[in-house]
């Protein structure tokens, strides 16, 4: 089969003491808290790259999968929504359970490898909301209803920008 080409994007770890797995990854590893969700419980964005919003999620949450793996997810970008359908398509053809939805800052498809580890597929949006956000779409939709669909979801988010704004003013953090 002839697949479009993957980046390896980001991981989520569950952990149990935020806090301090905050500071580990600023103080000893350069990390910079991009994003954070609110309340308890809530997820922990941080990235050492301003064009990434996160390469690495903190996710407090218990679960049923942390008691066998620290590992949420593994995520993949890809290069354009037709790579995207490329990918929902081989996977639903093979049987596994494709769950498209858009974090707002991109349109992704969740499904589980046959030992059920559970991996993400996504592709930017050109726009930022504060995170985490998620809402089903429709992948049958045209290129143009899509980005119409998602824009009037995100468009009075918390946070909501071009996410070349974002970037610009990210790049400072980090540099």
């Amino acid at each position: 089969m002839n697949v479009p080409a993957l980046s390896l994007s980001h991981f989520e770890l569950y952990v149990h003491d935020v806090a301090k797995m905050e500071r580990f990854y600023t103080a000893s590893l350069g990390f910079v808290v991009t994003d954070r969700g609110v309340g308890e419980g809530a997820l922990v964005f941080l990235s050492r790259n301003p064009d990434e919003h996160h390469q690495l999620v903190l996710n407090p949450r218990p679960s049923v999968r942390a008691a066998t793996s620290p590992l949420d997810h593994i995520s993949f970008r890809v290069a354009s929504l037709s790579d995207l359908r490329r990918f929902r398509d081989a996977l639903a053809g093979s049987g596994a359970q494709v769950d498209p939805v858009s974090h707002g800052t991109s349109w992704s498809i969740y499904f589980r490898d046959p030992e059920g580890h559970r991996l993400e597929i996504f592709v930017d949006t050109p726009w930022y909301v504060h995170q985490p956000c998620k809402f089903k779409i429709d992948l049958g939709l045209s290129d143009e209803g899509l980005l119409a669909f998602t824009k009037d979801k995100v468009v009075n988010m918390p946070g909501y920008s071009d996410m070349q704004d974002w970037h610009k003013r990210h790049r400072s953090v980090m540099d």
